[in-house]
């Protein structure tokens, strides 16, 4: 579980920036677009459907049915009926279906009320609209009339008035008979019996009267709206929760950001650099780690603090640990497919054996993409596809061999030469065989370098004549498929001791060294004569001389070949590339 959990963490670190750019993104233009918005005010009225609060003992069956009424108010209120009269009531520029968006409802069933929202840019406009709204559902219901607010305080009124009359003809009455005890004659008495009958009768009318008003007044149908509380022009804007939003949309970018970056790890299968503590890959020791250079820095050094030659040198004493008291006397270097930086890595390993005082050989064996001259700093005209395209040599003259002394002490270079139409075929014959002893008796430590593991079978041919093989590997380039297919390839061979892996480009930032395109540099027939006088361009003077026309434009740059320049070209003397040939065989000679 640890080790998931960091692996997660350092994935977060290597990609923070990423995960931090997709979280700002949202983040401002969300904040950007809710402050462009407008501000929004929202008015509520409120009506009640039914009378069930006004009757002393409701029915349960009207409260229920109150509940359902208010949701069908509810969704009727954003038809088409009741928008068009409100927009053409108070003359609005707006469709139905525009008013309708700005129209919102809510139920409490509790208090059997049903509340009306508007929104509206204009706070004003906001409050006018929901009572119109409220007005027009009102007049709209089956019993608009005994819920009329006017004709509801006139029946009061009424109510009021009826009440004081009848309270007044009672006491009248009251008082009538309370006279009868004090009257002596019988025309006063029955004239108080008349009046006290005909005061019955008034209050009997009075309270008929007083019963049916009253009834209207306490109508119980649940069908009934009545306006609870008209909107008022609201003061404050609805809040925009602009803090929300930009953090909804910060963690939406960010979890997204995320999951692209999970994927991609899992998608990747190219080499991951763990860190020092990895022991081992698909059961192969780890030699050494050998760290990243710029392009511009990536040239041949011989700085013993450098970098690169720390690296190496850890892993030339996990090398020759691996065999104590037996050193190797030939090593292959090779890689699971191209650009991997071997030969970057063979050249500083040849170094640093030299500079120990062995006197080291290498030798390039990659003779459809040689590059071991270039980072030595010379040219490629005969080499190791020279010597075994050769029949005359037997492995006993070592004049055969072209040997090239390098800028460092004790340390000589066999370039590839030219490239033949099948190196396989010269790297099975007998020759190479003959070719590694009597190297063997010049030098102490012999490196080839080979193609890749992944490509023709020139490298496992030549691993099973060298007496260990390293893999070298390149973090961010290198597939993991790559590795443990290269492994199967190269440990069943008869004789073929795979020693482990080197880790080249520790951090990945991109490669420092690269192959070019795969190129056949042979002689032109057509091409001109050395002694005939023309000037050569840049590319034929590379090509004559076996070496990339960068590195040609940096001899003539430093005045290592005699060369002209016009304008933006470079033009250069055949006797020049002539004279340049014989001086590196005159070297060769003396050495």
């Amino acid at each position: 579980m640890d080790i998931e959990i960091r692996k997660y963490l350092r994935l977060v670190i290597r990609w923070w920036w990423l995960l931090v750019v997709s979280a700002v993104i949202p983040m401002v233009v969300s904040y950007y677009f809710v402050v462009q918005q407008p501000d929004f005010y929202q008015a509520k009225a409120t009506l009640m459907v039914g009378t069930s609060l006004q009757n002393p003992d409701p029915e349960p069956g009207q409260m229920s049915l109150s509940n359902t009424l208010a949701a069908a108010y509810a969704e009727l209120v954003r038809q088409g009926p009741v928008t068009e009269a409100v927009i053409e009531r108070l003359g609005l520029e707006r469709s139905p279906g525009q008013l309708a968006e700005q129209i919102g409802t809510g139920i409490r069933s509790g208090a059997y009320l049903l509340e009306i929202w508007v929104t509206d840019t204009n706070p004003e406009a906001a409050a006018v609209i929901a009572n119109a709204l409220a007005d027009e559902l009102i007049r709209r219901s089956p019993a608009s009339g005994g819920s009329d607010p006017a004709q509801q305080e006139f029946v009061r009124s009424q109510l009021e008035e009826l009440q004081a009359k009848i309270g007044n003809v009672s006491r009248q009455i009251t008082e009538l008979t309370a006279s009868l005890s004090e009257l002596n004659s019988a025309a006063e008495i029955q004239d108080a019996q008349d009046r006290i009958a005909a005061l019955q009768e008034v209050n009997s009318l009075y309270q008929s009267a007083y019963a049916g008003l009253l009834d209207v007044y306490r109508a119980e149908s649940p069908n009934v709206l009545s306006l609870f509380e008209p909107a008022t022009v609201p003061q404050w804007p609805m809040p925009k929760k602009t803090k929300l939003i930009v953090a909804v949309s910060g963690v939406a970018g960010l979890g997204l950001a995320l999951c692209a970056t999970f994927l991609m790890e899992y998608m990747d299968t190219s080499l991951r650099w763990e860190g020092d503590g990895m022991q081992s890959i698909f059961e192969l020791p780890v030699l050494g780690a050998v760290p990243q250079v710029s392009r511009k820095k990536a040239v041949l050094s011989s700085n013993p603090l450098g970098p690169v030659a720390e690296g190496v040198r850890a892993m030339r004493t996990n090398v020759f640990l691996a065999r104590p008291g037996r050193p190797f006397g030939t090593l292959l270097l090779t890689s699971p497919g191209d650009s991997e930086g071997k030969s970057f890595v063979l050249a500083h390993l040849a170094l640093v054996l030299a500079s120990a005082g062995s006197r080291v050989i290498a030798v390039d064996a990659d003779m459809r993409n040689p590059s071991l001259h270039e980072l030595f700093d010379r040219p490629n005209v005969t080499g190791l596809a020279d010597v075994l395209n050769d029949h005359e040599f037997d492995g006993d003259d070592a004049s055969f061999i072209p040997l090239q002394e390098t800028d460092f002490s004790n340390l000589s270079l066999l370039s590839a030469g030219r490239s033949p139409a099948d190196p396989n075929v010269l790297l099975t014959s007998p020759h190479f065989p003959a070719l590694l002893e009597v190297l063997r008796g010049q030098g102490d430590v012999i490196l080839i370098d080979s193609p890749p593991v992944l490509g023709p079978p020139d490298a496992t041919v030549l691993a099973t004549l060298a007496e260990g093989t390293i893999l070298v590997v390149s973090v961010g380039r290198t597939r993991s498929e790559w590795i443990r297919r290269a492994s199967d390839r190269l440990r069943p061979q008869q004789g073929v001791s795979l020693l482990g892996l080197v880790v080249n480009r520790i951090k990945p930032r991109g490669g420092y060294y690269e192959y070019g395109p795969d190129r056949e540099i042979r002689e032109s027939k057509k091409g001109k004569e050395d002694g005939d006088g023309a000037l050569l361009t840049l590319g034929e003077a590379a090509k004559r001389l076996g070496i990339s026309r960068n590195r040609a434009r940096q001899w003539c740059k430093s005045g290592r070949l005699s060369a002209t320049r016009r304008v933006l070209w470079w033009r250069v003397e055949p006797g020049a590339i002539r004279r340049l040939v014989e001086d590196a065989q005159d070297r060769e000679t003396e050495s």
